[in-house]
């Protein structure tokens, strides 16, 4: 019986990334996954900044920026058509180096991260295989798979094992692990359509607030626009999906693309009706056992965030699974995954139902009442938070300090600068490595060496940098005036970019070293 380091489970865009991100580590993977062939439908279509940042570090950025197409702002409509409020993402910084909002082709892209995934010898990738059974034991993972082809059970061992199976996860079913119902289930129909190549498209991207059918209208990539219809309460549904209601329900609309496009011309990739649900695992976690993306956790998608948290969950659990089956980091820093992943996560949801609950409403004076609140905010930009795509995504509780020195920056991710700014030819997240490291923002080189000449600092392995001034990653500014605005002189940088702890001005050299001793302290074997 032959013995993995990890099993995924689900070669979806989740599956696919994890298994680049375990298989670049060097571990001997397995992907098991019931499909021959990638699904050629679109269904995700969205990044954010801290997604593209991962792929940055991932060594794919170059190619998954052939494939996107940044959005600049999203027009908000009542139901006469006329603009409420128009959120320009040009005008906010680009906080994490890349535009924050970007659209992409979800079949195109999962075809990159399977031939990437399939130049690594050290994954074994089993199509037409379904798991059937897992023995979730403390220290190892019994698995039967089914082989589809022959009906015939093959069996494997993995000392861990990633669920990445889904909004229907045969594996949170099988460790029976709960969720949390948010109860804010609204259904809408989705549809991908595809406009004939002789008409140029507006790529304006609009958030029809109409209460007799809030729709939204987000062109992608090319000629692929995706509509999104809310449901009535007197539709038929038998009938709802079908592309005679569809193009009805387009044909208000349809113009804002192109004037000239016909009612009838393009094709209807895809219509479907959904439920969106507020879904979140009560545990990402249980033995050697992880939930990643749709497994863990189901979102409205009105802040596009569902395929780009299954990725951060990927990412977070990887660096953290690594130094512990490396021998290196402390087994108990396995809990905080769960831990990290579901309070952001949790914050997403909420987010995203603020949103849906804005754009959606099918209560005339409700909507009415919501106009005038936006008509408003579009003066005062601070009442458009509820709105706004670029969000902090911050840790709260886990791998962080909020005992020594709070911050508020404390879990944040930090600030990339500008893309035009390479140091060796590498960006600063490349630059920086999936390793922990330390940033003094003070210019003082002597404080700068006495922090290195630390013996706590030593796990550091000469990661530290001195950013001042005159650093050339602080051409643009950014970082500096990030650290200024904070009170930072030093702060410690975790593998995934977010900040552990940071100290101000005041007794530098033993602060940082107590905040050192302090991580070691969590990090490490005893």
């Amino acid at each position: 019986m032959k013995n993995y380091d990890i099993a995924i489970i689900g070669y979806g865009p989740v599956g696919a990334v994890t298994a680049n991100l375990f298989g670049q580590k060097g571990f001997n993977t397995i992907v098991i996954e019931p499909k021959k062939e990638i699904w050629d439908i679109p269904r995700a279509v969205h990044f954010d900044g801290q997604t593209q940042r991962i792929f940055q570090t991932m060594g794919f950025m170059d190619e998954i920026s052939k494939i996107i197409h940044p959005m600049e702002g999203i027009n908000f409509l009542n139901n006469k058509g006329k603009s409420i409020v128009n959120i320009n993402l040009k005008l906010d910084e680009p906080i994490n180096g890349y535009d924050e909002s970007v659209f992409f082709n979800q079949p195109i892209f999962e075809k990159f991260l399977r031939s990437e995934a399939n130049k690594h010898n050290n994954i074994d990738i089993k199509l037409g295989y379904k798991l059937t059974n897992i023995d979730a034991q403390e220290s190892i993972n019994n698995l039967t798979l089914l082989n589809i082809n022959n009906e015939e059970n093959e069996y494997i061992t993995s000392n861990y094992v990633l669920a990445c199976d889904g909004a229907n996860s045969f594996v949170r079913k099988a460790l029976n692990i709960e969720s949390f119902d948010y109860k804010c289930d609204q259904d809408w129909v989705v549809v991908d359509y595809q406009v004939d190549d002789k008409y140029k498209i507006n790529t304006d991207r609009y958030q029809i607030c109409d209460y007799k059918r809030p729709t939204t209208i987000v062109p992608i990539t090319g000629q692929h626009v995706r509509w999104e219809f809310k449901v009535n309460p007197d539709d038929n549904l038998a009938t709802l999906e079908d592309e005679k209601n569809i193009r009805k329900m387009m044909k208000p609309h349809l113009w804002r693309l192109n004037p000239e496009i016909p009612l009838h011309s393009g094709k209807l990739l895809r219509s479907s009706a959904y439920t969106f649900h507020g879904l979140l695992a009560k545990n990402f976690k249980f033995n050697n056992c992880f939930l990643l993306g749709d497994a863990a956790h189901q979102m409205p998608p009105f802040l596009g965030q569902g395929l780009c948290q299954g990725i951060k969950d990927s990412y977070n659990l990887c660096w953290k699974l690594s130094g512990v089956m490396n021998n290196i980091f402390n087994k108990e820093i396995l809990n905080t995954y769960s831990l990290e992943r579901k309070g952001i996560v949790d914050f997403v949801i909420k987010g995203a139902m603020k949103q849906g609950d804005i754009i959606g409403s099918q209560d005339w004076l409700t909507a009415t009442l919501r106009d005038i609140y936006l008509n408003v905010a579009s003066y005062i930009p601070k009442l458009l938070k509820p709105l706004k795509f670029q969000k902090p995504w911050k840790i709260k509780n886990g791998m962080i300090d909020n005992d020594l020195f709070p911050n508020d920056v404390n879990g944040v991710i930090i600030p990339h600068p500008s893309l035009d700014i390479k140091v060796d030819n590498k960006l600063f997240d490349q630059y920086l490595g999936n390793n922990f490291g330390i940033l003094l923002f003070q210019n003082d080189t002597n404080v700068f060496n006495e922090i290195k000449n630390l013996e706590s600092a030593k796990i550091f392995e000469n990661n530290i940098h001195l950013m001042t001034e005159d650093n050339k990653f602080n051409q643009d500014k950014k970082i500096c005036n990030w650290a200024k605005e904070n009170n930072i002189s030093a702060a410690i940088i975790r593998p995934d970019q977010h900040i552990y702890g940071c100290v101000d001005n005041v007794d530098i050299i033993n602060n940082i070293d107590k905040l050192i001793t302090k991580l070691k302290g969590e990090l490490f074997k005893h």
